[in-house]
C-alpha cells in the first residue's frame, strides 16, 4: 500500500474533525443544517483523499 499524501492526510483529518462536530451538534439536537453541512463536508473530504491517491490517472 502506498504513503498517503499530505493532501490525502488533511483530508481524512477534516474529515474526522468534521464527524466529531456532527455527533457533537446530534447529541445536543442542534440545528438540521448543520448537520447537513457537517455530514457533506465528510462525504466531499472523503471522496477528495480518495482522488488524490498516489497513482490516480488525472
Amino acid at each position: 500500500m502506498a504513503k498517503p499524501t499530505p493532501l490525502q492526510l488533511r483530508n481524512i483529518v477534516m474529515a474526522l474533525l468534521m464527524a466529531g462536530a456532527l455527533v457533537w451538534n446530534l447529541s445536543i439536537s442542534g440545528a438540521w443544517w448543520l448537520t447537513a453541512i457537517f455530514s457533506i463536508g465528510i462525504v466531499l473530504s472523503l471522496f477528495s483523499a480518495y482522488l488524490n491517491r498516489p497513482g490516480a490517472q488525472p
